[in-house]
């Protein structure tokens, strides 16, 4: 995979669904708070890191690939593509 890190809506289009849908899931694991931002425990698993957008205006969050989307696939998502596109 190119990048380490991922957006919810990249990781999204390897299970062929919605940023919304990854988020949901996400906070049912425990992994975001109930207003939406990463909990303390993904931060200290290394799950997700915050990055600024490309043009610097912003940050947004981004989550780790290989650490993330195997926990979702244990959450019942099933994967569509090999890689983040």
């Amino acid at each position: 995979m190119p990048n380490e890190f991922a957006t919810m809506r990249e990781i999204g289009r390897l299970f062929g669904v919605t940023n919304h849908t990854i988020g949901r899931k996400l906070k049912e694991l425990g992994l975001r708070t109930p207003d939406g931002k990463p909990s303390s425990e993904a931060f200290s698993r290394g799950l997700v890191e915050q990055k600024w957008t490309d043009d610097h205006k912003h940050y947004c969050w981004v989550w780790h690939i290989a650490k993330t989307v195997p926990l979702l696939e244990k959450a019942g998502l099933v994967r569509q593509q090999p890689e983040v596109p």
